[in-house]
């Protein structure tokens, strides 16, 4: 009884994560982003042109455009991959155009970057800590990664945004623009990294296993990390065993969880805090330490 009881529990915990993200994503175009013609990377920046010349219902664009990534994706991945990308893009484009009745308070585009590239990364943050992604270039990026496969998915992320919003500024022949979408991009990544602890903060994982390759298999591939397997032995058994060890960045240890689940759900897991990281992938200074410019 009791295990049900977490069960739905859980469950509505995640849909109460899913509800007030998707709110708060809408909140932050329907108020701020939208008013002010500010146009950000992703799928979300191309429905926003589209909408600007045709009327076109944002949230629906936004489906549309994803649909054909996420078939791919699913071609090549699998499902369990997509399955909380499905959600959170659903969830954020349908709540995107029944909200619009949120009022608009400003369309000083300066404010309207900086408030509502906050609250979507407030949103997007809340959703990410559970698993939840509304798509767009990160699925453009998974693709891209099959041929380019030295290309860190950060870099297709960040070149792709900003091919959109180059590209968005060239037909709305709004120069000023570009300036107003990277404060927006650049408040909304601030913001979704003070939710999900911030991006500077990694954990590190020990993954006792009898399935370490099917772990490290998934690992460079969905998460674009390394890992390295140790040979270990039972002090009670004396039995061999192998333990994976891993660092990955706080936003993505839901993801890795999610990996050791599906490879072996028998699996041995310690997590703890990385006091600091440096090499490929990681900043080279102490994890959580500021910098007078990022």
């Amino acid at each position: 009884m009791s295990n049900k009881n977490g069960k739905i529990k859980s469950v509505l915990y995640e849909t109460g994560i899913v509800i007030l993200g998707s709110v708060l994503f809408s909140l932050a175009l329907n108020m701020f982003i939208l008013p002010a013609n500010i146009v950000l990377g992703g799928m979300t920046g191309i429905a926003t042109v589209i909408n600007m010349f045709f009327g076109t219902p944002v949230g629906v664009m936004i489906i549309l455009l994803n649909i054909p990534l996420i078939i791919a994706n699913t071609y090549f991945f699998g499902t369990g991959f997509l399955r909380r990308t499905v959600i959170g893009v659903a969830a954020t484009s349908v709540a995107t155009d029944i909200f619009v009745f949120f009022p608009i308070t400003t369309t000083d585009p300066l404010i309207c970057a900086i408030l509502g590239g906050a609250v979507m990364g407030a949103g997007v943050g809340f959703m990410m800590t559970r698993g939840y992604t509304t798509g767009g270039t990160d699925l453009i990026a998974c693709l891209v990664k099959l041929k380019l496969k030295r290309a860190s998915m950060g870099s297709i992320i960040t070149v792709a945004d900003i091919a959109i919003i180059l590209g968005a500024s060239f037909f709305t022949k709004d120069l000023s623009g570009i300036f107003y979408s990277l404060i927006c991009t650049w408040a909304a990544g601030k913001a979704l990294d003070f939710v999900i602890s911030g991006s500077r903060r990694a954990g590190q994982a020990f993954i006792i296993t009898d399935k370490p390759d099917g772990i490290v298999k998934l690992i460079f591939e969905r998460l674009d990390r390394g890992a390295t397997v140790l040979e270990a032995t039972g002090a009670y058994t004396g039995e061999t065993k192998k333990v994976v060890m891993c660092v990955v960045p706080k936003k993505e240890l839901f993801f890795l969880k999610q990996i050791i689940g599906e490879c072996d759900p028998q699996a041995f897991v310690i997590i703890a805090d990385a006091a600091e990281v440096s090499g490929e992938g990681f900043h080279t200074h102490a994890v959580g330490e500021s910098k007078g410019s990022s």
